[in-house]
């Protein structure tokens, strides 16, 4: 969900609707963002253009200075063919890259003159290389493409090996270095037999060879059988007919079977994976980009298989919960809303899976299915779904300085002991909020009064109440039951002084308004406040990369979701900009924050 809610966010261009250099892009791919109107980006700076993250490829370029001062025009680049950023995954390796048009292919090699020319098994067509990169020329089209093998793969198979041969864990050896000196380390060198590898050297060796054997893959596809995302799918090729800035493409179906993997289901129950496999297919998210003069709107369509659709449509016939509006600043670096049928949506998901389901012929399975039969009989459905109705709502609202104190660990080189000792810290902690739409008020007070009776770190102040040291081990967490909403926060000021809500610092009217016609979604967000505000201690390396890129940027998003059928949703995304910059760059930046959360 929050993936996909994050999709919904995207860019490309307008007023040229340019031809496509689309043949080249690989089957593969299972997201491109594509460009029509590449005029945008004539002015922009190649230093700048290739230190996006989408870029990645050829940022050597800039070490070597044979960009400065070059604008993208100046690349030979054909500014009437389309620009398209692909990116796929299968099980076993990660394809990525862009295609272009050509015009110079002289000024081409003058500005990225990294890349040789090497022979070429495909008739007409060009090959260079530049370390793992390879740029394919046919005739006035490019393409630049990259495999690689997917960590996960490459390390599994690199341990198979490794240990297939007796040895033992490559860190167990480091830790035993540390414990020799200098001259038994000399010794143990000297007496390493040369011609054997150790274990990074030997996953590297398969790292190259596995690049080789997936990029002649990919390139018999679509060079030597002519197969492309473009002659395989009419979806992807009726997309680019759409005469607006930019189009977006997501084979979700394809997505969730190579990036998710479900390999059990594919390897140990095939006749369920298929089924499984079939409520996926055609969903699809397609895009257009629209370009404004202080903003860019994304409108968004997500497909569905007509069982897939039965359950969205089911689940999306809510309405917003008035009940959410009191608890949101007017002023809120940033929210979020989400409004579903949750019984619908349970029912008609009860109907469509518990068929499926029932053609498993494994007893795991089969258990779990007779559970879920007796639940759907014996559980009273009225007070689950009564319990939690299916609207939420998440704030964001700065940082808060925390002291903490942080274990921090040592060694003894005298005494050749480890230690750890403890020394006072300052944390920067997230103000959240979560907040649940409930009808039944008393559910949350049972749950919490039992959890009060298991640890004392639970405390009730009469309309709320406390955990203690709940974050860091310092800073509490309060839960509030109280107007129709069950609410979770680390914010001390709502829980004390708004605990029926912000009165006339909530939400205008006009706001409300316009999160009611939102339909499920509806989300706003300051992307400088944010970006600056959120501590990037909470984010894993991928989010961390976002963030930073994110800390300089202006503007806000907002979103809204449209109307949902048993076909399609269509979801419209908002980036408005306030400064004087130009739109192209504007454009970019958009594209590289989409880049980095789809990669």
């Amino acid at each position: 969900m929050k993936k996909l809610a994050f999709l919904w966010l995207l860019g490309c261009l307008s007023k040229v609707w340019g031809q496509g250099v689309d043949p080249l892009i690989p089957t593969q791919a299972v997201t491109v963002f594509s460009i029509n109107n590449t005029d945008l980006l004539q002015k922009i700076s190649i230093d700048e253009w290739i230190t996006y993250d989408f870029m990645e490829e050829i940022h050597q370029e800039l070490f070597d200075k044979s960009t400065e001062n070059k604008t993208v025009k100046d690349a030979g680049l054909d500014f009437d063919q389309r620009l398209s950023l692909f990116y796929g995954k299968t099980p076993y390796y990660e394809v990525t890259g862009f295609t272009f048009g050509i015009k110079d292919q002289k000024a081409l090699f003058n500005v990225f003159d990294d890349f040789e020319n090497i022979p070429s098994a495909y008739q007409g067509v060009q090959i260079y290389q530049s370390l793992f990169n390879n740029l394919l020329i046919d005739k006035n089209q490019g393409v630049l493409i990259r495999v690689e093998p997917v960590e996960a793969f490459l390390n599994q198979q690199t341990d198979s090996l490794w240990y297939s041969r007796g040895n033992l864990s490559p860190f167990y050896a480091m830790d035993e270095d540390q414990m020799l000196n200098e001259e038994e380390l000399f010794l143990e060198d000297a007496q390493k037999n040369l011609l054997e590898k150790n274990y990074y050297e030997l996953r590297d060796s398969l790292q190259f060879d596995f690049q080789k054997k997936y990029y002649h893959e990919v390139l018999q596809g679509l060079l030597t059988q002519r197969k492309s995302l473009y002659t395989n799918d009419s979806i992807f090729r009726e997309l680019l007919t759409h005469r607006s800035a930019g189009v977006f493409y997501m084979d979700n179906s394809r997505n969730i079977d190579r990036a998710k993997n479900l390999w059990y289901l594919k390897t140990v129950l095939p006749t369920l994976y298929l089924d499984v496999q079939e409520l996926y297919d055609g969903n699809i998210i397609t895009g257009d980009l629209i370009l404004q003069e202080s903003s860019v709107q994304f409108n968004l369509q997500a497909r569905y298989s007509p069982a897939l659709g039965s359950i969205y449509s089911e689940m999306n016939q809510a309405k917003f919960d008035p009940n959410i509006a009191p608890f949101i600043r007017s002023n809120q670096p940033a929210y979020f809303s989400y409004n579903i049928n949750l019984r619908s949506a349970y029912e008609k998901a009860y109907e469509v899976l518990v068929p499926i389901l029932s053609k498993a012929k494994d007893p795991e399975i089969s258990f779990n299915l007779l559970l879920l039969k007796l639940g759907n009989a014996l559980v009273n459905k009225d007070a689950v779904f009564d319990a939690y109705k299916g609207s939420l709502f998440m704030t964001f609202n700065g940082i808060q300085k925390v002291k903490t104190r942080k274990i921090t660990f040592f060694y003894d080189e005298e005494t050749f002991e480890y230690g750890e000792k403890e020394t006072e810290a300052e944390e920067d902690m997230p103000i959240f909020t979560l907040g649940f739409s409930t009808k039944r008020k008393d559910i949350p007070e049972m749950i919490l009064e039992h959890f009060s009776q298991v640890t004392s770190k639970f405390e009730n102040k009469g309309d709320y109440w406390v955990y203690n040291k709940a974050i860091f081990d310092a800073a509490p967490v309060f839960l509030i039951n109280a107007k129709g909403m069950f609410i979770v926060t680390n914010d001390r000021d709502l829980a004390e002084n708004h605990r029926e809500g912000y009165g006339k610092e909530a939400l205008s009217k006009r706001a409300i308004k316009a999160i009611k016609k939102s339909g499920t979604m509806a989300g706003y967000a300051n992307l400088q406040q944010v970006a600056q505000k959120f501590p990037s201690d909470f984010l894993d390396p991928s989010q961390q990369q976002l963030m930073d890129f994110l800390r300089n940027k202006t503007g806000s998003i907002s979103l809204q979701s449209g109307e949902t059928t048993e076909q399609s949703t269509s979801v419209t995304l908002n980036y408005s900009f306030n400064d004087t910059e130009k739109s192209s760059k504007h454009f970019l930046d958009l594209l590289n924050t989409l880049y980095l959360l789809t990669k």
